[in-house]
């Protein structure tokens, strides 16, 4: 049997029409896979963002409380738990390798790749796509790039920004894309590899991250009103509504351009003949806001709404055994790991998450009776009834309880209204961490600054863009 991860950076799952929250964005491939596979409903991160989703991803091991101090210099953002996998862990793709299988990893997520981190461990053959957001891939010169094409006038030069439209100044058509070329490459694995599985598979495309910037066709398909001579693709402040309309139409356009090469992906398992024997999970790492509660983007303190700590999580079993099946019970991403090698019927060592199998042959409803998400210093605590959310290392903080019933968009704060309620979550995340709040976890981190942004406060050529 083979194995396909494919992992989607910033992807909401309500994204994905299939689940039912959803009738604006298009994702037509995504739509059939969720019928044909096991629709997880209650999938919510369990150490986030990026590097620290993965790392739980590919180990099967918690990553929250963050508790290592391994060195980082050179790597950013440099965040809590933001760092490689643990020496002792084993990853997917080495306990498959040893296993006998083909293993293959194809990503432009540059954040796996940087100074310290060790993601390729296990791989037969992988490949890094290079540019994406603020790698540090191109140089100049400056006057490659016209800046003002993509911000709003008068807005502050942002080094990010700079940096990605250096690294996409050769960009031509849209196969030129990153997210593109790194599903071309996985299909040419596909291709090498049909005649020699079993083989594991982990795509892991970085959009549709931020900068939202997809084929300009994608987005109007969603905004065509739009006459302005700029895209907002970066930097979201004070938006009006018109520049709030047009940003949701490049996060959708990205969702929408992403899936339609996951589609070619899937296509081509069934056109080498691998379909029906091969596993295969789409997932993310974390959602993003898009002005839900007055703001957009996401991050830790933004962690205790349903829209940034929620994932992804679709499951196609080999000849679409339980398509139809949604799970409602909690699932976190280390769980994936575990159920992956039960229905591959491969034995590992025991790791931290759960098997869920059983949930999705219907022996067992749930494995879990509430999910806890940690993001920097601020942690979630959710239940189907409650979620309650706080800065667990802050010494009086304030508290967020959302009563789910009643208030399923979490928009009204109750905490006020139940202290015993909020005394009973408190006494979750307190127990998971084993000591009372304020927490002081047993973890560093070295800060370090991206390049571009050090250059761009030093170099004379960018006097001019400091000015403004």
């Amino acid at each position: 049997m083979n194995f396909v991860l494919i992992c989607l950076d910033t992807f909401r799952a309500d994204c994905v029409a299939a689940l039912g929250r959803n009738d604006v964005i298009q994702t037509p491939n995504l739509d059939k896979f969720a019928r044909e596979g096991v629709i997880f409903d209650n999938a919510f991160g369990e150490g986030q963002p990026t590097i620290e989703y993965r790392r739980a991803l590919v180990t099967g091991m918690r990553t929250f409380p963050w508790r290592f101090d391994y060195d980082t210099r050179g790597l950013w953002p440099n965040g809590r738990g933001w760092h490689k996998i643990c020496p002792e862990y084993d990853t997917l793709s080495e306990i498959l390798i040893e296993k006998g299988y083909t293993t293959g990893f194809y990503s432009d997520t540059y954040h796996m790749f940087k100074p310290t981190q060790n993601f390729t461990r296990g791989f037969t053959s992988w490949e890094f796509v290079r540019g994406q957001e603020s790698d540090n891939y191109r140089s100049g010169p400056l006057d490659a790039i016209d800046i003002d094409k993509y911000r709003r006038p008068g807005t502050p030069v942002n080094g990010i920004l700079v940096q990605y439209l250096l690294n996409m100044q050769d960009r031509k058509t849209e196969d030129d894309w990153t997210s593109a070329q790194v599903f071309r490459k996985a299909i040419q694995f596909v291709e090498d590899n049909k005649a020699s599985t079993p083989f594991f598979l982990w795509v892991d495309s970085f959009d549709p991250h931020e900068p939202w910037d997809p084929p300009t066709r994608f987005a109007d398909q969603y905004d065509p009103d739009w006459d302005e001579p700029w895209e907002p693709i970066h930097g979201w402040g004070n938006a009006d509504d018109k520049l709030k309309a047009r940003a949701r139409a490049l996060y959708y356009g990205e969702c929408t351009f992403v899936d339609l090469w996951v589609g070619r992906l899937l296509d081509k398992l069934d056109e080498v003949g691998v379909g029906d024997d091969t596993l295969v999970v789409i997932t993310s790492d974390h959602g993003t806001e898009l002005w839900d509660h007055d703001a957009v983007g996401k991050g830790a303190h933004r962690c205790r709404y349903r829209h940034n700590n929620e994932f992804l999580f679709l499951l196609r079993m080999p000849k679409k055994h339980y398509a139809g099946r949604r799970v409602q019970g909690f699932v976190q991403n280390h769980d994936i790991l575990p159920t992956a090698m039960a229905v591959m019927s491969i034995d590992h060592i025991p790791v931290d998450g759960e098997n869920l199998l059983p949930l999705i042959t219907g022996e067992k409803e749930s494995v879990r009776d509430h999910c806890i998400t940690g993001w920097a210093s601020h942690a979630s605590v959710r239940t189907h009834e409650f979620n309650w959310s706080t800065d667990f290392e802050a010494k009086g903080p304030e508290e967020y309880l959302f009563k789910l019933d009643d208030d399923p968009g979490e928009m009204t704060n109750v905490a006020a209204e139940q202290p015993e309620i909020c005394a009973e979550y408190r006494s979750k995340l307190e127990d998971y961490l084993g000591q009372e709040l304020p927490a002081k976890l047993d973890d560093r981190i070295y800060p370090t600054e991206a390049p571009i942004r050090v250059w761009m406060k030093q170099a004379p050529c960018c006097g001019r863009f400091r000015k403004e």
